[in-house]
Parts: structure tokens; C-alpha cells; sequence
């Protein structure tokens, strides 16, 4: 089985990012079957901010359909888009015939299942209002306690601290306590870098947070790829309705892309 797994980072670009995409795949690897291949990668174009404005992520994650369309060329089984926020799960799944999985979709319903109530442990006001607006979306705000949970520091910050985790993953552990005294029995820290900050230092164990899970949101949506891709295999796949994840079929999608070429521009990997 083979996954693309889309960051919204500057990972094989930047070299910030670089010890944020080797983990990455060190978790993808350590997640995975013994046969699932995992191919990481960020985008060329990477603005500092990205994410703090909405318009700024819509043109950012449009480089992501670029990655679909070559992912399908190159005959992966499913596509993560490990961003945060979901951005273009829902104009993946109508692009290609594989599972599209949004690693926020993904991690909210699995700790709707592990526990009552779920908590977001993050970086930034922004982020936890984005997970607010997912919630929503997603039909899950009885399960989900608002807080925010926030340590402050930005993205930018959380990669370059990986190479000397300590301090930060201190300070993230405090605020995943916060959250479990007031009553959360799922935290789901986000971005994934900050559950990388616990994956190296091994510092946040259960016995810690009076026995509540703490999720890999890297590992849940590698789990979920791999069980879209089977359920795929046996006839189970997204609804194929009309404005829900209805398919464009190959016609309708050559058109797509030759009308809009002259200002959307797909580029296969060489």
C-alpha cells in the first residue's frame, strides 16, 4: 500500500522543516504496516503566517491539489492531508477515486470513541479557533471541551525547537494537565509537532494525566488511510452524492483542468 502524506510545512524545501519531515516519517513508519509505503512532503511555496488567515491558507493549499493529481499519476492508494485545519479534503475527494483523509477529521472522531470529552492542546489562539469552527463542522461540540489549552509559541518556533525539545514539551505536558483537570479524556495536540516534542523526550505518560489518551495525530490518520484503502477494496468508500463527495468523473475533471490551466497549472513530479 503506498500513502502520500501532504504537510502543509516547507519540508524537502526548507530546511527548517527538515527535522519536522524526517519525524514525520518516523511516525509514519513506526505507524504503518510492514508493507505500507509512506512518501512525506511539504510544499515549494511556504509563507511564514500561512495559517493564521484564511485567504492566505486558500491559496497555500491549492498547491495540495497539485500533489493529489501527481499522487494519482503515480499510483498511490490514498492521500493525508496532514494540515491541521482539513484544507481541501473535500476537493480531494472529489478529484480522485482514492480515500482522501484529513488528519483533523480523522483524530476528532477517533477521540470522540476513546473517551466523553476531548481537548485541543496547541500553539496559538488562531489554531484553537480553526479546531473550533472543525468541530462544528464535524457535529462533535458535546464531546468537545473548548478550554483553549494553549502554549504559546509559534510554528515556526515548534520546528526549530525539535532539535532541543525539553522546554517546550515541559510547557505543552502543563497545559495537557490543565486540560485533564478540567475534565478532558482525550488530548489531541496540534500541530503534530507538538506530539513530536512527547515522542522524543518521552516525557507525557498516561500515569501523568490521571490515565486520559493522548493521541499521535500522525499515527491515527496513517491507521485511517490504510483502513479507507481496505474498506475501498471490499466495495466501502465516501458517499458519492451530489455536493457531499460526488465524484467529477474523468470528463467533467479534463475539462476542469483545461478551462482553469491558463491560472491553475499542474505539474507532475519528475
Amino acid at each position: 500500500m503506498k500513502i502520500w502524506y501532504q504537510t502543509g510545512t516547507g519540508y524537502r524545501y526548507n530546511e527548517l522543516w527538515e527535522e519536522y519531515g524526517k519525524t514525520l516519517e518516523q511516525q509514519c513508519k513506526a505507524a504503518g504496516r510492514p508493507d505500507t509505503e509512506v512518501y512525506v512532503t511539504g510544499v515549494p511555496t511556504h509563507m511564514t503566517e500561512r495559517d493564521r488567515y484564511k485567504s492566505v491558507m486558500y491559496y497555500h493549499s491549492s498547491q495540495f491539489l497539485n500533489n493529489m493529481l501527481k499522487a494519482e499519476a503515480e499510483g498511490y492508494d490514498a492521500f493525508v492531508i496532514g494540515c491541521s485545519f482539513d484544507e481541501r479534503v473535500d476537493e480531494g475527494r472529489e478529484l480522485l477515486n482514492m480515500p482522501v483523509i484529513g488528519i483533523g477529521q480523522a483524530n476528532l472522531f477517533l477521540a470522540s470513541m476513546f473517551g466523553d470529552q476531548f481537548a485541543i492542546t496547541t500553539c496559538e489562539p488562531h489554531i484553537a479557533q480553526r479546531y473550533h469552527e472543525l468541530v462544528a463542522k464535524y457535529g462533535l461540540q458535546s464531546r468537545y471541551l473548548r478550554g483553549p489549552y494553549i502554549f504559546p509559541i509559534s510554528e515556526n518556533g515548534l520546528a526549530a525547537a525539535l532539535k532541543n525539545p525539553q522546554t517546550v514539551a515541559e510547557g505543552f505536558k502543563a497545559v495537557a494537565k490543565r486540560a485533564v483537570d478540567d475534565g478532558a479524556s482525550v488530548i489531541i495536540p496540534v500541530p503534530a509537532s507538538i506530539y513530536q516534542m512527547f515522542y522524543k523526550t518521552n516525557i507525557l505518560k498516561p500515569e501523568d494525566l490521571n490515565g486520559a489518551a493522548v493521541l499521535d495525530p500522525v499515527a491515527v490518520v496513517i491507521k485511517f488511510a490504510e483502513m479507507m484503502v481496505d474498506l475501498k477494496k471490499i466495495g466501502i468508500e465516501v458517499s458519492r452524492t451530489l455536493q457531499v463527495s460526488a465524484s467529477l468523473g474523468k470528463d467533467l475533471r479534463d475539462e476542469l483542468l483545461k478551462t482553469y490551466a491558463p491560472v491553475f497549472k499542474i505539474n507532475t513530479r519528475e
